[in-house]
């Protein structure tokens, strides 16, 4: 039984393939990496890694506009200010999902307190 398979039989969903990447990063960038791993316990390396993750649309956003602007060199402008525009969207429904998740948390705690 190849390793895989034990994963997969281990839980009910089969496990993600899992790759590595090594990043060079700045000084403050490994800063708040550490503040927020003491504040947390969340180590860098999955913060990272699932921020860059939950961004994949972007980042294919970002690589399929690179190729139409390629391809029509005269639109380049307009198709990365499109994709970036999208990007930005993107990031702004995150944040309110995020809003919605501290209220609940928000009005959980107020419950509790009660």
């Amino acid at each position: 039984m190849h390793s895989a398979d034990y994963e997969q039989n281990m839980t009910t969903q089969p496990r993600k393939r899992l790759n590595r990447l090594t990043l060079t990063i700045s000084d403050d960038l490994k800063a708040a990496l550490a503040d927020l791993n003491e504040a947390t316990g969340v180590a860098a390396a999955s913060f990272v890694g699932e921020i860059i993750e939950a961004n994949i649309p972007m980042i294919l956003g970002i690589a399929n506009a690179a190729r139409l602007a390629k391809a029509e060199p005269g639109r380049a402008l307009e198709i990365m200010q499109r994709s970036m525009l999208e990007a930005v969207h993107g990031a702004n429904l995150a944040q309110m999902d995020l809003i919605d998740e501290q209220t609940k948390l928000r009005t959980f705690i107020r419950k509790d307190e009660d």
